[in-house]
């Protein structure tokens, strides 16, 4: 099995950004910002549900492919903190996985670079808007206990683009 090891597995290559030879796309929360607020504005519910479920599938095939590459990585504990790390790693934000079981979680996200993103063009917003980070939380719930795509649903139940402390995630099967 191979190790982990963040400066040799996360590189460039010409526009492309790797980790462990897998494409991923570095968070700008000025395009990911201007695209939510298009798709809210002109597709509503479709819009949202979109940015999650397209969230959902990276996330899952991501983490599935990770996990198989690193075969070390096996228990929960491990996965979860590599998880938090790629996506601290990826500019996204703080996360912190409170309550972990196959059919219900928990987590909160004290710090988000979207959030402040989103404050700073667009001001508080009066609905949660964390719709990529709920889909990115449900792949990952798929990936870590064997179920398909669609399983798990995850609520954000505060947001800081509301002005709440923190964001807070709710996820259930």
């Amino acid at each position: 099995m191979t190790p982990l090891e963040w400066q040799r597995d996360l590189k460039r290559k010409g526009s492309k950004l790797l980790l462990s030879s897998i494409p991923i796309a570095m968070h700008c929360h000025h395009y990911n910002i201007n695209l939510q607020h298009m798709l809210e504005i002109t597709m509503g519910d479709q819009g949202i549900e979109l940015m999650y479920r397209s969230a959902e599938e990276a996330s899952y095939f991501m983490f599935k492919e990770y996990f198989r590459k690193y075969g070390r990585i096996k228990t929960l504990k491990s996965k979860i903190e590599l998880a938090c790390s790629v996506y601290q790693n990826c500019g996204l934000g703080v996360l912190h996985f409170l309550k972990i079981q196959s059919d219900c979680g928990h987590a909160i996200s004290p710090a988000s670079h979207h959030v402040t993103g989103w404050l700073a063009k667009h001001g508080r917003r009066d609905t949660t808007g964390c719709h990529f980070t709920r889909g990115w939380i449900a792949g990952l719930f798929e990936v870590l206990f064997g179920r398909p795509l669609g399983t798990y649903k995850v609520v954000e139940t505060a947001c800081k683009m509301m002005r709440n402390d923190t964001c807070i995630f709710e996820i259930m099967e």
